[in-house]
């Protein structure tokens, strides 16, 4: 007679105990009286007899978490698709939902619908170029060598720019107000000299840290290359490290390899259009992000600021962003 025993909140009135409380009323037990013998709420007795006068129903309604849901049936096919197509926008799959299956849902429903599927949002692109027969067998045969390198001993090495207009792309404000922030957008100036400034960071990632920095202003060639090595890199070298860089022009001329050998170190160059397989690549991307805070308008400010931001790259995460990289070497 009781509601308590085996029953759980979320979980509807068995029929026989709705029956049994819409009896007691209809003889005329009061409410509160009914609610309290059968261990229910006065408010769910008041809210079973005005549905009961208004639709005549007295069965409990399915509940939201047993309703089968609408893109239940489609999950194979939604997942294909995204598969196919892994760069559509919510708008366009739903719109391809629409025209090749008859099926209108909306951006929300959609969005929840691949998060159950465990489809997120994630980096979308690499070169295309990987795919092409011989950069693909390059880079298969480099990872059946990473394992054969000590990290311990691995020097990476690329170049970045750095310009003085960097800043962050978003903001908070009021909602419906709009957010102004001024940037320079690199208008020509007085005596036609270009507001914005852009420098080169050339520098070596090891597993205990950063080294060998270096800052010019403009472009890298091959000469400002081969003189780096020469006069800033090589000097950070030790027996036994190994350089590694991508297949640029600059990183090949005359001079850097034979400036390298010379420490009795060793040069290896990526495969082509590889910069996943160079964890230098992921230091770069924070030091980026990084700028954008500190905002430095002049290049002397700049320099600067890349000086300072340089110290706070540990050694651990130097050594995480190598193995991130799958250097790890087999034991």
């Amino acid at each position: 007679m009781q509601a308590g025993p085996g029953w759980r909140r979320g979980q509807s009135y068995s029929q026989d105990l709705r029956e049994r409380v819409l009896a007691a009323v209809d003889s005329g037990m009061a409410v509160a009286e009914a609610a309290a013998l059968f261990r229910v709420s006065v408010s769910y007795i008041y809210k079973v007899r005005l549905r009961r006068r208004r639709t005549g129903e007295t069965t409990a309604r399915l509940q939201r978490c047993h309703l089968v849901r609408k893109l239940s049936v489609h999950h194979e096919v939604i997942s294909a698709e995204v598969a196919a197509r892994p760069d559509l926008t919510l708008a366009e799959l739903r719109a391809w939902l629409s025209e090749e299956h008859g099926v209108t849902t909306s951006v929300g429903g959609l969005w929840n619908t691949l998060e159950r599927l465990g489809l997120t949002l994630e980096k979308t692109r690499h070169a295309a170029e990987q795919e092409r027969a011989d950069v693909a067998a390059a880079r298969d045969a480099w990872r059946q060598h990473q394992p054969t390198l000590n990290p311990a001993r691995l020097v990476f090495i690329d170049e970045t720019w750095a310009t003085t207009n960097r800043a962050r792309l978003c903001g908070r404000c009021r909602r419906s107000q709009r957010l102004r922030a001024a940037v320079p957008h690199g208008h020509w100036g007085p005596q036609g000299m270009r507001s914005i400034k852009t420098s080169t960071f050339v520098a070596a990632l090891r597993s205990n840290g950063i080294t060998a920095p270096f800052v010019i202003d403009g472009a890298i060639n091959g000469r400002v290359f081969r003189t780096y090595v020469e006069e800033v890199l090589a000097p950070c070298l030790a027996e036994g490290d190994v350089v590694i860089m991508d297949n640029l022009g600059a990183h090949k001329v005359e001079g850097v390899r034979q400036a390298i050998e010379a420490r009795s170190a060793s040069v290896l160059y990526l495969p082509p259009y590889s910069p996943d397989l160079n964890p230098i690549e992921q230091v770069f991307a924070k030091l980026k992000q990084l700028l954008k805070t500190v905002a430095a308008r002049t290049i002397t400010d700049l320099w600067a600021k890349i000086g300072t931001l340089l110290d706070g790259f540990s050694p651990k995460e130097c050594t995480n962003d190598i193995t991130n990289c799958r250097y790890r070497q087999s034991p």
